[in-house]
This record gives structure tokens, C-alpha cells and sequence, in this order.
């Protein structure tokens, strides 16, 4: 945590402000108190240069209308959620003290084994409640990962949309993190669950090794790699290495899901056979989430 810039606010929705948390292209998340009970909240509101566009507005409030509807144990609950005086709208969530994945990889460098299976885990748990939910995340990133006392939490659902839902993008462009998006979703195609099948993959394995499994550079020449080759998995643990390759399978169609991605990490067998993480009718450092042109 940072403290407040002169630029700041002191209260937001009433909610007197303590610190920065976190901030990025589209808002910042400062640490809160709650005027009643004086605990610790989180607050997240976009930046007042973009208050005046309702289609930011809105991206906020369908973000807190989604993250409420997913379990609590596997992310940041939803408290509140309105706009100021202002007219600034915010979210007010649970504050979960812990680590972003990110921060603790930056800071220390690759997971130890055991410590790396607790995370495939924890976010194959919470993706199967997002799922479970009828929600998409759609930017599984460790900047979106918490590890906190209790386990990973899973947060950030500034891009997740209901799974029967159309894409937000224009046609032509890809919202995600390059790196972390599948093929489908690069040439084009609906994201579905199975992205977020694929997003748990490269993370369990950029985790566990220190590398993107297809690599950085330029967002198109790491889209073109993500869709036509295959990717570096050399130093992933052996007992995880069947799992994340499955997870990162150029066809939706034949990644696990969710759930049985958690099956197989506790050591039950998958079903013999796995239910597709899409839908049936469906076709085939800090970071931020970006838009970026699809591949042919």
C-alpha cells in the first residue's frame, strides 16, 4: 500500500480513504474504512477523467454486479456499490490482506513445488465457483490472484461477462492480457470458460518456471506464437505437467474444466468424459488488461 496523492479524494461514497492499494489504466482501488464498524474495506472507482463516459460507469457496476454473484471464499465479497456526490461510482469490497501472485513472483522468483500445487489449486477452485455462477473471468492473470492466510482469492471481474453473454469487444479486437489469452479468443472467437481453463494454465506454469509458456514481446508476434505453437512447459513439476498441458490445448473443446482441472490436482480421476469447458453451441510490471487486434 502506498499513501493518498494530493490529487486524491478523502472519502468516496462516505467511505473515508487510508491508502492506495492498487491502480491501473481504468481506475485505482484505495484501503477504506467502514463508518460504522471502522473495519478495513477496499474501494475501487475509475479515475475522474473517465467519470463522465457511461460506458465506463457501466463496465464498474456490471463488475460488481458479477464478482456479488460468485462465492465468497474464492474472492473479495461485495459490500456496497453506488456513486458519490459527484458522481464518481465505486465498489466497496472486503479488504483481503495478502500478496498479489504477481508481487510474490516479481519479489522471490518462481514458486517452490509445493507452494506452486496449493496455487493450481486455489484458482482451479475459485474458477470453478466463477463458473459455477455463469460467469466468465476473462483476464486469469497472477495480478488477479490474492494469496492471502486462507488461500488464493481470484479478483478483478472488470472484463468477466455471463457465459451466455455477447463479447463487449468490436469486432476486430481481443480484450485480455497478451500472454495470457487462448487462440480462440485471438482469432476472434467468443471467450467461454475454456479461457479461463487456458488462462489457469499459462499462470500454474509462469508460476512454477518464471517464463510465459509462449513467451513476451510484442502483443501480435506473443498472439501469433499463442496461436501456432506449442508451448514451453520444460521445468513445470512433472505431477502438474500433464494438467497444464491438457489446460492449454489449442482446442477449447479438449481442455478439462474448471472442475475437473481441481479433480485431477487432488488426485481423483477426471471423468471418463470430461464435460467440454465451453458451452455446447459455442465454435470452436503491473500488467493491464488490453485491447489488441485479432489474428487471422
Amino acid at each position: 500500500m502506498s499513501p493518498l496523492e494530493d490529487a486524491d479524494p478523502r472519502t468516496i461514497g462516505g467511505y473515508p480513504l487510508l491508502g492506495r492499494i492498487g491502480t491501473g489504466g481504468m481506475g485505482t482501488v484505495f484501503l477504506a474504512r467502514e463508518p460504522d464498524t471502522s473495519e478495513r474495506v477496499a474501494v475501487k472507482t475509475i479515475h475522474p477523467r473517465l467519470a463522465g463516459d457511461a460506458k465506463f460507469r457501466e463496465r464498474l457496476r456490471e463488475e460488481a454486479v458479477m464478482a456479488s454473484r460468485v462465492a465468497s471464499f474464492c474472492t473479495a465479497r461485495v459490500l456496497d456499490y453506488g456513486e458519490d456526490a459527484s458522481g464518481l461510482p465505486y465498489i466497496v469490497s472486503e479488504y483481503v490482506g495478502g500478496m498479489s501472485l504477481q508481487r510474490r513472483l516479481l519479489q522471490s522468483g518462481p514458486l517452490p513445488a509445493a507452494d506452486l500445487h496449493g496455487v493450481a489449486v486455489g484458482v482451479a477452485a475459485g474458477l470453478s465457483a466463477v463458473h459455477a455462477a455463469g460467469l466468465i473471468h476473462g483476464d486469469v492473470k497472477p495480478a488477479n490472484v490474492i494469496l492471502t492466510l486462507s488461500g488464493p482469492r481470484v479478483i478483478d471481474f472488470g472484463v468477466s461477462r455471463k457465459c451466455d453473454s455477447p463479447s463487449p469487444a468490436p469486432s476486430g479486437t481481443v480484450v485480455g492480457t497478451p500472454g495470457w489469452v487462448p487462440p480462440e479468443v485471438i482469432r476472434g472467437g467468443p471467450p467461454t470458460p475454456a479461457a479461463d481453463v487456458f488462462g489457469w494454465g499459462c499462470l500454474v506454469a509462469y508460476a512454477g518456471t518464471g517464463r510465459l509458456p509462449f513467451g513476451e514481446g510484442e502483443p501480435t508476434e506473443v498472439a501469433l506464437r499463442t496461436a501456432n505453437e506449442e508451448p514451453d512447459l520444460s521445468d513445470v513439476p512433472p505431477d502438474l505437467l500433464p494438467t497444464v498441458r491438457a489446460a492449454l490445448a489449442k482446442n477449447p473443446l479438449e481442455r478439462p474444466t474448471a472442475p475437473d482441472l481441481l479433480l485431477s490436482l487432488v488426485g481423483y480421476p477426471a471423468s471418463p468424459e470430461p464435460t467440454p469447458a465451453v458451452p455446447a453451441s459455442a465454435e470452436e510490471p503491473p500488467e493491464e488488461t488490453k485491447e489488441f487486434s485479432a489474428v487471422a
